[in-house]
């Protein structure tokens, strides 16, 4: 069976290392010149979607002893879906994360009004501003690599990934996480607060990627009115 080596990084994990996985698709095997193989249906995939059940891999040795080397729980796997497996960390790539820079902006204070009851209302006033973090991450591997580093953001992420010109709703003044990835190549927004972006390495050559992400905050206390002024309603 044809496999993918794909090593991954998750903050949703919490680990500071890579974890290689082994990919392959519920599709037919194909022979060297790209032509389907004729197999029976038990030595092939693609003919049906494979029901719920464990993948185990093992690797073969020349004499034709076996060698676990991983497995993973799966559902229902529909033809042409793929199926991931885990094993285990791996030490060869080594990734470093830095702050290079951080900066406030745009800093206004808005005053408000709020009902207190029947005869008065309170005023009160609240900050927005912009805050942007510079990162920088350097990454070398001991080996050739297909890697996957996945970020998460504490606000609804709005993603500049591959395309030239900003996309829609990047000047936006709605609260949320404006991640600027664009220079990195293949990047997509897995979900409202996470971002992956996607790199091939090289053996033993170093990769800096370089991103900022702008937290707009809106309507950030703690209340600057100490008087606590009101006025009937």
């Amino acid at each position: 069976m044809p496999l993918e080596s794909i090593y991954k990084l998750s903050d949703r994990s919490g680990d500071q290392g890579f974890t290689k996985f082994y990919r392959f698709k519920n599709v037919k095997l194909l022979d060297e010149k790209g032509k389907e193989k004729k197999l029976p249906s038990m030595e092939n995939l693609g003919l049906s979607p494979l029901p719920n059940g464990t993948v185990r891999l093992f690797s073969e040795y020349k004499n034709h002893d076996l060698a676990y080397v991983g497995g993973t729980e799966t559902k229902y796997v529909p033809i042409g879906d793929r199926v991931e497996v885990n094993v285990g960390p791996d030490r060869d790539i080594t990734i470093h994360r830095r702050l290079k820079d951080q900066k406030i902006a745009n800093v206004v204070a808005r005053q408000y009004k709020r009902r207190l009851d029947d005869t008065f209302v309170l005023y009160y006033d609240l900050v927005d501003y912009e805050e942007t973090f510079f990162y920088e991450e350097e990454l070398v591997s001991g080996k050739p690599a297909k890697i996957e580093v996945e970020r998460q953001f504490d606000a609804n992420v709005v993603l500049w990934g591959s395309e030239a010109e900003p996309p829609k709703g990047w000047t936006s003044n709605e609260a949320g996480a404006y991640v600027d990835l664009h220079a990195t190549g293949h990047v997509e927004r897995v979900d409202q607060q996470h971002v992956k972006y996607f790199l091939d390495l090289k053996s033993g050559k170093k990769q800096n990627v370089e991103y900022s992400v702008t937290y707009k905050r809106r309507k950030v206390g703690p209340e600057i009115n100490t008087e606590r002024k009101r006025e009937p309603l």
